[in-house]
């Protein structure tokens, strides 16, 4: 596959490699962190470390060295896979993570502690927690990417999994003791609830993550089924005490939805900061291999999202992208900025308020909604974010992610009664 034209510039990526699931997002000491899914040596999928990068305003992002590899010797020696951070008082602060040990991907629960203020060194992996065997009574197959909440003053933790009988499940953990976590059972069947979650068919919940929003609790899945990756779900409902169990995390589905209606974002992560849940997902993009131009070191392939933001109302999800964003808006541009109908080249990074109309490009169109909207253009990247932050009137609430590979420059279409503005966005330093 030739290189691309056209890189996301100001959305977070590695500088080269690969990158997919967002892991291990925190906020503390003022910058927000976020580690992801890697391989440092190509831009493919394969040998994944934890890549790290953090900013102090959720724009201008700092690449810090790899924060760590498989183990040779360890749980993780063939792969670190996704995870969380967890920011406990005591021991002190560690990751939670899927660690592979060969080429069948089999996963054990991982952990390794922090070693330093700047989440930079981290210490040896230890297992603790196995997948259950698969002819036991609930009929695991698959067991990955845990998730850690605390409920009733205890610590629990949420697992991704695949039952025999080709059933997508999250399973519980209790997590109190951090040297061997206990399995407590299947937690969320879909099919328990083939009303909400029906439509979205799956063999597997990948990257379980639990928000706590507005007074209820949210419950996003990734969709995969027969190996392809498919949707990120999104449960509403709330958490509540086991009828069976009293003092144990039960959930209480209310709605579901599609956290994003676009094309390529996955695997989103879900993190708590001082202004409440804020997430990023994956921009998914195959692996892309050098040519005769392009040295291997120099190929990237894969980034995140913009910073989003999650709002509850009633049992329906709200996103918008963090306001912190605004920063990336450059000042308009005298006489340039209102777009008449009609066809229009747009630069590689902008930003463009529509109503209606439509993105083209080689691959195909990206039909934009008939609502007010903010189309985010960043080279093969686009993001469309719907203007009704309240949840209120026509059409979708959540953005749409979509990713053109090979589309150096987009088109929009302006129809008729349509209406455009664009405003250029200013691309930030590598620090």
């Amino acid at each position: 596959m030739p290189r691309q034209p056209a890189l996301p510039s100001y959305h977070l990526r590695p500088r080269r490699g690969w990158l997919n699931d967002p892991n291990g997002m925190t906020y503390r000491d003022g910058r927000w962190h976020v580690f992801y899914q890697h391989n440092p040596a190509a831009a493919v999928h394969g040998d994944i470390h934890w890549g790290h990068a953090s900013s102090d305003d959720l724009v201008t992002w700092r690449e810090h060295p790899v924060a760590f590899g498989p183990d040779p010797d360890g749980p993780d020696r063939a792969g670190c896979w996704s995870g969380v951070f967890v920011d406990a008082p005591e021991p002190g602060p560690f990751v939670a993570y899927s660690g592979v040990v060969d080429e069948t991907y089999a996963s054990t629960t991982v952990l390794r502690r922090a070693l330093d203020e700047n989440l930079d060194t981290w210490s040896a992996p230890w297992t603790v927690a196995t997948t259950p065997a698969s002819d036991g009574p609930d009929g695991v197959a698959v067991m990955r990417d845990p998730f850690v909440f605390t409920y009733g003053g205890r610590r629990w933790a949420l697992h991704g999994a695949g039952l025999t009988d080709g059933t997508p499940a999250v399973l519980l953990c209790c997590a109190d003791d951090l040297e061997a976590w206990t399995y407590e059972g299947l937690w969320f069947l879909g099919r328990d609830r083939p009303d909400l979650v029906g439509e979205w068919t799956a063999d597997i919940y990948e990257c379980p993550q639990l928000a706590f929003v507005d007074g209820r609790a949210v419950l996003v899945v990734s969709t995969q089924l027969e190996g392809r990756l498919e949707h990120v779900v999104a449960v509403v409902g709330d958490l509540v005490d086991d009828a069976d169990r009293p003092g144990y995390p039960a959930f209480r589905a209310a709605a579901a939805q599609l956290l994003d209606v676009g094309s390529v974002c996955y695997a989103p992560q879900v993190a708590t900061d001082h202004r409440g849940a804020w997430h990023l997902g994956w921009v998914r993009q195959e692996g892309v291999r050098a040519d005769d131009t392009a040295p291997e070191e120099d190929l990237v392939a894969g980034c995140l999202t913009l910073p989003r933001r999650m709002r509850v109302g009633g049992d329906r999800v709200v996103v918008t992208r963090d306001p912190a964003t605004d920063a990336l808006v450059a000042d308009s541009v005298d006489g340039a900025d209102e777009l008449v109908p009609g066809e229009h080249d747009l630069p590689a990074a902008a930003m463009v308020r529509t109503l209606g109309g439509a993105l083209l490009s080689e691959e195909g169109e990206i039909v934009l909604p008939d609502v007010p909207a903010e189309v985010w253009v960043d080279g093969e990247v686009v993001e469309v974010y719907p203007a009704q932050a309240d949840g209120t009137g026509p059409g979708p609430h959540v953005p749409a992610t979509h990713r053109h590979v090979a589309t150096a420059r987009w088109r929009l279409r302006v129809p008729e009664g349509g209406a455009a503005r664009l405003r250029p966005v200013r691309v930030p330093a590598r620090d």
